[in-house]
């Protein structure tokens, strides 16, 4: 995602501006007003806050200042935040009494869009927040999902394929959220349809960490017309070839893993005496 692309979402709400969220947010002039008449925005997508990054951004505060103006538009006879609530809540952290603002003049739709736009632009939503912001555009203010990916400068299939994401479980947002499963993983769990398949896939995933390409193998022949004895045999297939990929790296030759109902063996193939004597020692370091 490139920072003109992102800039064009902007310029799309502010007329011309200079790329970069806070650049066009930027052009009103910055003020400066007290912490305590400002309050948290209610259009914001990002729903988690990492606590060690935002300890590091109460220290760079305390030393340095707030150095990117956050920004707000008017309630009442304060403000609300439209962008850079961390910024806030690590200059209340910091002591602050004031914090610089940019004033805008938004309806709901804009500040939102605003939000998302700095948030995607600085990375900070997880792909949940994301799809329920890309939702909430759609299903509260009435966007198609063109004109979403047009706002926040990306093309409808990864508009519409994010939003895809909120049809999983609890389970698997949450690992989103949490960084233990990837957008990848996510599209493999998708194409399987069946909603149990996929709950033993996703734990798979997290319990023996299992690539993309090897949850897609399994989703795969998840997917196929299949018994239930035969879909715990793929699962299995798969689990083994990954081990022996990494018996045969480990020990440099060829490893084979025959698995029977109460058990199985293991077979190392060996070329001569000096290579069995290798093996031996690899194995018993």
């Amino acid at each position: 995602m490139s920072r003109k692309a992102l800039g064009k979402g902007i310029d799309a709400l502010f007329g011309d501006a200079p790329e970069g969220s806070e650049a066009a947010a930027s052009t009103t002039g910055v003020t400066v007003v007290p912490l305590e008449q400002i309050v948290p925005n209610t259009n914001q997508p990002r729903k988690e806050f990492d606590d060690e990054k935002l300890n590091e951004l109460v220290e760079s505060i305390k030393q340095n200042g707030v150095i990117q103006p956050i920004v707000v538009q008017k309630q009442g006879d304060g403000y609300q935040l439209i962008c850079g609530e961390r910024r806030w809540r690590a200059s209340q952290a910091a002591g602050k009494k004031e914090i610089p603002v940019v004033v805008r003049d938004v309806n709901d739709t804009e500040s939102l869009q605003i939000a998302l736009i700095e948030n995607i632009h600085r990375q900070d939503l997880n792909p949940i927040e994301e799809a329920e912001a890309y939702q909430r555009l759609i299903q509260d203010y009435g966007l198609t999902q063109d004109e979403v990916a047009q706002r926040v400068g990306k093309n409808r299939v990864t508009v519409a394929n994010t939003i895809r994401l909120l049809k999983l479980s609890k389970a698997i947002k949450d690992d989103l959220a949490a960084e233990r499963l990837s957008m990848g993983h996510a599209r493999a769990l998708l194409s399987i349809g069946n909603e149990r398949d996929r709950e033993d896939a996703r734990q798979q995933v997290v319990r023996k960490g299992m690539t993309v390409r090897q949850l897609e193998r399994l989703a795969q022949r998840l997917s196929q017309p299949s018994s239930t004895a035969t879909k715990k045999s793929a699962q299995n297939d798969i689990f083994i070839k990954d081990l022996e990929k990494l018996f045969e790296r480990k020990l440099g030759t060829r490893v084979h893993v025959k698995a029977g109902r109460k058990g199985g063996q293991v077979v190392i193939q060996y070329y001569n005496n000096d290579d069995l004597q290798r093996i031996h020692d690899m194995i018993i370091k």
